[in-house]
């Protein structure tokens, strides 16, 4: 399918094909399938601890790249919207600065954030962050393909990316409290995938906007994707 089509899509019409190009595009990890069934040992879940260290750093920094190319001279609804989302990422909503809540968690499994910060990330790693950072940095309407779609929206009847990994990590004798980072990503998950919802009608309304929706909602589910099956690579670590 082109990236511009012969006419613009209603917002539904756009959702629903976002939901299809998930659906038609899932995950083939053998490292998660690993993961998600307690097989991994611990240099394993370590290389993936640290690898996830170097994508999730960079989220905060994508997400205020994003809200500062908000149009809030025309409207601030979608702002806020935004910004909301920003807000609970650092710690100014409920729980505390997310970075901190993952900190904590590689903690758990005797991680220091020097040791996470010199781990050398593996290509995909390191593509799937850089394709987030771009398209966020490029325009409000990428960012919303990127950032909004590509990231928070939940395919329907499909467990969330952090559900699933909460669930695996409790195989791995991970304590509860050092797993806030992926409960309150549970808890997100449904409202940043619903403000990414309302953005649509005011900012993939017309060909052109879709265009560049479209293909930043594309790549980041084909990078993000790549990431997880790059973790294959540590299979081989003993």
């Amino acid at each position: 399918m082109p990236f511009m089509t012969e006419r613009a899509l209603s917002p539904r019409e756009f959702l629903d094909e976002c939901f299809a190009f998930k659906r038609d595009h899932p995950v083939r990890s053998e490292f998660l399938s690993v993961f998600a069934t307690g097989g991994l040992t611990p240099p394993q879940l370590h290389l993936w601890a640290k690898d996830m260290y170097h994508y999730i750093q960079p989220a905060i920094p994508a997400l205020t790249a994003w809200l500062a190319h908000a149009p809030t001279l025309l409207e601030r609804e979608t702002a806020r919207l935004v910004a909301r989302n920003l807000a609970g990422e650092m710690g100014f909503v409920r729980e505390a600065d997310h970075r901190d809540l993952y900190l904590r968690f590689l903690a758990a499994l005797g991680i220091d954030e020097a040791e996470a910060r010199d781990h050398l990330p593996l290509p995909s790693t390191i593509g799937a962050a850089a394709v987030l950072g771009w398209f966020c940095r490029s325009s409000f309407e990428e960012g919303l393909g990127a950032f909004g779609l590509g990231i928070e929206l939940q395919v329907p009847g499909r467990p969330g990316g952090a559900e699933v990994l909460a669930r695996a990590l409790r195989r791995y004798g991970v304590a509860q409290d050092a797993m806030e980072f992926f409960f309150i990503h549970i808890e997100a998950e449904e409202e940043h995938g619903e403000n990414a919802e309302a953005a649509l009608a005011r900012f993939a309304a017309t060909r052109e906007q879709q265009a560049l929706v479209r293909r930043a909602f594309q790549w980041t589910v084909r990078a993000t994707h790549g990431m997880q099956t790059g973790f294959d690579a540590y299979l081989a670590a003993a």
